[in-house]
């Protein structure tokens, strides 16, 4: 038989999508070239690993048995990747950092803009989301999180505290009233993210959230707070975006903002890696420059 690892990963990303776009999405191909590489390893094992149906793909049993073995081999092959992409010494090449957009607007695009201009050869692919990337995996190679990860082959340092505080217009304001702190939020309209890791909670400062109203779930900072400036409801916004906002307030000016922790995350084997430490150091040193901003917002004294 004349196959190949690489048309595992084809088999494999449309077992876990369930279809040929989602799954080239992944793999950053075209959905054509997915289809081709299953049907020609389908040819090479003489079986049928994946049947259409109305939803998409299901693995036949042919492909459920072999999938555990398959996933065996996508391991090893990223432990011998990254293996080895952790003792590179040169400084050049692709470091993949994921991110929340708002920490890539303010703390991320600009260090790797900075560190560019003495390192011309390096490209950073910024990965910008709330989903966690598995970076055992090599989805990412660098993450900077809110979530701190538990995996013991994991590095994670802790690069300081980002402030939260809820915003909305004025005009929002005087048409709902402003909520009593400690009472809750019951009968106001909330914008919030479609989903968040559940170490980012408590959420909305912790305020009891019977009888809201979710107006807006979106997960762009920029897109809820533009939501919020138009009189749309109440967001939770780090303070350095929020107070940043003209046609935004605080909610609660006098309290004191909520902090999160945010971590820089990369797998141990990969630490030893020149790109990997040049790039988390640039985040690390920007981040100490940033503190008061990031720590504090705009609106601080």
């Amino acid at each position: 038989m004349d196959w190949q690892w690489d048309d595992v990963r084809f088999f494999l990303a449309v077992a876990r999508a369930g279809s040929l776009s989602a799954a080239a999405r992944t793999l950053g191909v075209g959905h054509v070239t997915v289809g081709r590489r299953i049907a020609l390893l389908e040819k090479q094992l003489g079986v049928t690993l994946l049947n259409r149906n109305p939803d998409g793909f299901v693995t036949t049993s042919a492909g459920e048995a072999i999938l555990r073995q398959c996933a065996a081999m996508e391991s090893a092959a990223t432990d011998l990747e990254r293996i080895v992409a952790g003792h590179d010494s040169l400084l050049k090449g692709t470091v993949r950092v994921t991110c929340t957009e708002a920490l890539a607007y303010q703390l991320v695009a600009p260090a790797i803009a900075a560190l560019r201009k003495t390192h011309p050869e390096l490209r950073v692919d910024l990965i910008i989301g709330v989903r966690s990337l598995d970076i055992a995996r090599r989805e990412a190679d660098l993450a900077v999180r809110f979530a701190r990860p538990s995996a013991s082959d994991l590095i994670c340092r802790k690069l300081g505290d980002v402030a939260f505080a809820l915003y909305a217009s004025k005009r929002y304001l005087a048409s709902k009233g402003v909520p009593k702190q400690g009472h809750g939020l019951a009968d106001h309209d909330l914008i919030t993210f479609t989903g968040a890791p559940a170490a980012m909670s408590p959420f909305f400062m912790g305020e009891p959230l019977e009888g809201v109203r979710i107006a807006l779930r979106c997960d762009s900072p920029f897109v809820q707070l533009r939501s919020a400036a138009n009189h749309g409801g109440i967001a939770e916004a780090v303070c350095f975006l929020g107070d940043a906002t003209p046609e935004l307030v605080r909610v609660w000016p006098e309290r004191p903002p909520a902090r999160r922790p945010v971590w820089l995350i990369m797998h141990q084997d990969m630490r030893r890696a020149a790109r990997i430490r040049a790039v988390s150091t640039a985040i690390t040193e920007a981040f100490r420059r940033e503190r008061r901003v990031l720590e504090q917002g705009g609106a601080a004294g």
